[in-house]
């Protein structure tokens, strides 16, 4: 249901934390929290707690994947990250995010932000598109029919975040026929 701006790639880490980010804005613009409850309001992949400000306490929701395998980088906790952002409380540890290392017991911002924005999506259309332009063209046709390149995806995702934000709200479409 992504109207601003992103026509494609809608199963990917990047979109799935726009999802979360959606959630979040319009649950809290519904409830009239979303003055009290910004949340991050430029992604940027560094762990964040929501925290009481205000008479009201935080909207408070647990994940629950139920009997999916909890692996590190799945796309449920880029729905996870991006609710949190948004300024849903959501208790959450960054060991299941992209970017963290188990061996060091470290977290790397970076890496997270990295996948919000989508550059695992470009960096693998800019190796399909020099090593298998066949394979290339299949698998991102969507993307080269929409005429977005792999220098476009961040900008993409930065215009969807920002309209998110902008305009939660569900806008009805009028069906043809």
């Amino acid at each position: 249901e992504f109207r601003d701006g992103l026509k494609v790639g809608h199963s990917n880490y990047a979109a799935c934390y726009a999802t979360g980010l959606l959630l979040a804005r319009r649950v809290l613009t519904k409830l009239g929290m979303d003055q009290d409850y910004q949340g991050v309001t430029a992604a940027d992949g560094a762990e964040y707690h929501v925290e009481a400000d205000g008479e009201r306490s935080p909207f408070r929701a647990y994940l629950d994947i139920g009997l999916a395998r909890a692996t590190t980088g799945a796309n449920i906790f880029g729905v996870l990250k991006g609710a949190v952002d948004g300024g849903l409380d959501i208790p959450h540890k960054c060991k299941r995010f992209p970017g963290y290392n188990a061996e060091e017991k470290s977290y790397d911002a970076d890496a997270h932000r990295a996948r919000i924005f989508g550059s695992h999506v470009s960096s693998w259309m800019d190796e399909l598109e020099e090593k298998d332009q066949a394979l290339y063209q299949r698998q991102f046709s969507a993307y080269v029919a929409a005429g977005i390149t792999s220098e476009d995806i961040e900008g993409m995702y930065e215009r969807v975040h920002a309209a998110i934000r902008a305009n939660p709200q569900r806008t009805t479409v009028a069906k043809e026929g």
